[in-house]
Parts: structure tokens; C-alpha cells; sequence
């Protein structure tokens, strides 16, 4: 072959290596990027938000030969190991839904349980089978309780934009208020998602304030039963807001992966309480501390 043909041919084949170079990192990212938006389905039981903008997304690698690796990390090393495998399970199973995902490993780092909870979790044991007698409830009954919470939380959200909206409207009628009556807000398509998760309705017309089983509330009680809600609420944001602390200080390089709850501002939490959003909760409990008194 002459010396220009041979270098026609090699600079061709130069070329088709270099555009399957380009092929393989294109896929590469579209896994990756699929693999977290996989994770972004998976709820921290206790604090209602997606792993991913928690930052408890420690890495994703994925590997030319379709195997999926993905490290969690939590706030502390004594978590609680129920929640700590409920997130790590629910991140198994999201991932191996992907249709190329040949092999998925899921890891707990730096964490008391992380060797047992590891090897449950490529044992394909479960929650039993890998904590054994430790095992204080069924991972169904688990998950139920969590969602029980999110669903109340989410609630008051929703009706604590019609009462701000409406200076006039009064708790109690608050029985009468249907689906269709929520601001077309991030807090009421939250807690439309809530209700579908414990099945119950999500038609138009079904009633706002029920419970976990879908009763509707009595008028005369439903300002105590708004006041236990709204402590759930609190709860959780709170929760959230200091556990998302602790990971930044545990890893310092955390924050960039974490995203800004829905709502949140900067603007002493105005923002947050229009939206039906978490609040600072330095704008709900205003504490005077009494000056001591001169003993002398």
C-alpha cells in the first residue's frame, strides 16, 4: 500500500476511534446521570427529601461493563440504622431498574453498622434477614409510619397557605375544604404525592383535613388536630435543616452536593411561610431570656 494510502487509513481509523471515544463518554455521563436521577426517587424516611439534595449521595460510578457502584454517606456515624437501610435498600432497588445496570453495589460509608448493613445489601438478604432478632418492625410497617408523617406534615402545609391567604377563614372550616380549593402551589402537588403513597384519594372533590385512613376530622377538632400537625412539621424541617448542618461539618466538601429545600430563602424565611415551605424556626419560637438579677 503506498505511504498516502496507508496514512488515509490510519488517520480514518484515528478518527472512528476518537468518535467511539466520544460515544462511550456521552454514554457514561447519560448513566450517571440517569443513576441520580434514579436516586432522586429515594426519600430519608425521618426528613421527607430526597437523598440527593441531602448531599447523602457520597459518589456514582459506573463501569464500561454495566456494573453501577454507588457510596452514601448520613450526617452522623450513629444514625439510625433502620433509616440508614431503608435509604440504602430503597437506592438498590431504584437503581436496578435501569435496564443497563448490569450489577448494582450499594455502600454505607462511615457508619457503626456499615460492615453488616454492606453485607446485607449484596446478600439481597433484607431488612430481617439482615438484622435478625435486632430487627424491631417489619421495613413495610416502617415505611408506612414515615409516610403517615409526611402525609400530616404535608397537610398543614397546604392549609396553612388558605389561612394565611384568607384572614376570615377560621380553622374549623377547614372540614369543608376539598382538593380543588388548594393554590396551585409546591405544597399542595406535595401533598397530593403524600396522600397517593397511603392511597388515599386524590380526586378534586375529596376533603383536604382526614387522617391516615382517610376520615375526615370533626369541626370542634380540628384546631387541636392542626396543632399536632404542625408540630410534625416543624419536626421534620427542623430535622432537616440540622442534620443537613452536621453532614456539611462531618464532610466538609458536602454542601456543593446538597440543593435548597423548596421554599427556603434567605430573607428571614418570609419566602419559605408564602410557599408553604419550612420556616426558620427562629421566626416560630421567639425567646426572651429573663436578665439576671444583680445579687449584690
Amino acid at each position: 500500500m503506498p505511504t498516502a494510502a496507508r496514512e488515509q487509513a490510519a488517520r480514518e481509523q484515528a478518527a472512528h476511534e476518537q468518535v467511539a471515544l466520544v460515544r462511550a463518554a456521552r454514554e457514561h455521563a447519560a448513566r450517571e446521570d440517569a443513576a441520580r436521577t434514579a436516586l432522586d426517587a429515594v426519600f430519608d424516611p425521618e426528613l421527607d427529601e430526597p437523598i440527593t439534595d441531602l448531599g447523602f449521595v457520597r459518589s456514582v460510578t459506573v463501569a464500561a461493563d454495566g456494573v453501577l457502584t454507588v457510596h452514601l454517606r448520613l450526617p452522623t456515624s450513629f444514625c439510625s440504622p433502620n433509616f440508614a437501610y431503608l435509604m440504602a435498600s430503597d437506592a438498590k432497588d431504584a437503581l436496578t431498574a435501569l435496564p443497563w445496570a448490569r450489577q448494582v453495589v450499594v455502600a454505607l460509608d462511615d457508619h457503626h453498622d456499615s460492615d453488616l448493613i454492606n453485607r446485607g445489601l449484596a446478600a439481597d438478604a433484607g431488612y430481617r434477614g439482615t438484622f435478625g432478632a435486632e430487627a424491631e418492625k417489619d421495613l413495610e410497617e416502617l415505611r408506612s409510619t414515615f409516610r403517615r408523617k409526611a402525609h400530616t406534615a404535608a397537610m398543614e402545609r397546604a392549609l396553612a397557605l388558605l389561612l394565611r391567604a384568607d384572614p376570615d377563614l377560621t380553622e374549623e372550616a377547614l372540614h369543608d375544604v376539598v382538593l380543588a380549593d388548594l393554590p396551585d402551589a409546591a405544597a399542595s402537588a406535595a401533598l397530593i404525592r403524600r396522600r397517593a403513597a397511603l392511597g388515599l384519594g386524590v380526586a378534586p372533590s375529596d376533603p383536604v383535613l382526614v387522617d391516615e385512613e382517610g376520615r375526615r376530622y370533626e369541626p370542634g377538632e380540628i384546631p387541636l388536630r392542626l396543632r399536632f400537625a404542625r408540630a410534625v412539621r416543624v419536626s421534620i424541617d427542623g430535622n432537616a435543616h440540622f442534620c443537613r448542618g452536621l453532614l456539611r461539618t462531618r464532610y466538609p466538601q458536602s454542601g456543593a452536593d446538597q440543593s435548597p429545600r423548596a421554599g427556603d430563602t434567605t430573607e428571614a424565611g418570609d419566602s419559605a411561610a408564602e410557599n408553604g415551605g419550612p420556616v426558620d424556626a427562629r421566626k416560630l419560637l421567639h425567646l426572651t431570656v429573663p436578665q439576671k438579677e444583680n445579687a449584690s
